[in-house]
């Protein structure tokens, strides 16, 4: 086991994050997908490398704090090197590999819009913003813009709980990409390790991502 990573350019974790911390990396569900991760960058580590090129400053800084974005962890990465090493390759609707990540979230009660239920805003931003992230890494610039979101809400997802956002890149076509983004509950109540099962599922969305002609004016 390797120590939990922290944030890229983050400040000092504050107490309240370091106790989310501490449950979330206590939590068997997220030490079994961190275990899987070690395992993966054994054989694929060009991702070892990935540092956020971008700063959220809306979902980094503005809706960060207690009862808000409590805690947000490193995403993990799990890509195959391949794809680091020829970003220009096109990936086949048919790929059944590995092109995914996931990050966690504990989401507080002001982030509500009905009472007790985050907003579904607030989960369309996370899941625009994360499945830009490996959309990029998959284009030559590293750098995007997103042409198109589907979202479909499955269930409430409940304030005041972790979730998991998992992203995998579908297709890639040139310049365009497509990935699907879904967020799920932990469910701590079911003793099964797996989290991205269909009964967990709160969130879901199918983004088109594309590196425009003009990427280079994108910082």
């Amino acid at each position: 086991m390797t120590d939990i990573p922290t944030l890229v350019n983050s400040p000092e974790p504050s107490s309240m994050s370091k106790s989310y911390e501490s449950l979330l990396y206590s939590n068997p569900k997220y030490l079994n997908i961190q275990t899987q991760h070690l395992e993966f960058v054994k054989s694929h580590r060009e991702k070892l490398q990935i540092g956020e090129r971008l700063t959220p400053s809306l979902t980094g800084d503005t809706l960060v704090g207690v009862d808000k974005i409590a805690l947000r962890t490193p995403t993990m990465y799990f890509m195959e090197d391949r794809f680091f090493h020829n970003c220009t390759e096109d990936i086949e609707d048919s790929y059944t590999g590995d092109n995914f990540a996931v990050t966690f979230f504990y989401l507080g009660n002001k982030l509500t819009g009905h009472k007790g239920v985050v907003h579904g805003g607030l989960l369309a931003t996370l899941l625009d913003e994360l499945t830009c992230r490996i959309a990029f890494l998959n284009f030559e610039s590293q750098r995007g813009v997103t042409a198109n979101l589907n979202i479909d809400y499955k269930q409430p997802t409940l304030a005041d709980q972790f979730v998991m956002v998992k992203c995998r890149v579908l297709e890639k076509k040139g310049r365009k990409c497509w990935v699907r983004g879904e967020v799920f509950k932990m469910n701590d109540d079911d003793s099964d390790l797996k989290i991205d099962k269909p009964e967990n599922l709160l969130v879901s969305c199918k983004v088109l991502v594309v590196e425009p002609k003009w990427v280079e004016k994108l910082t």
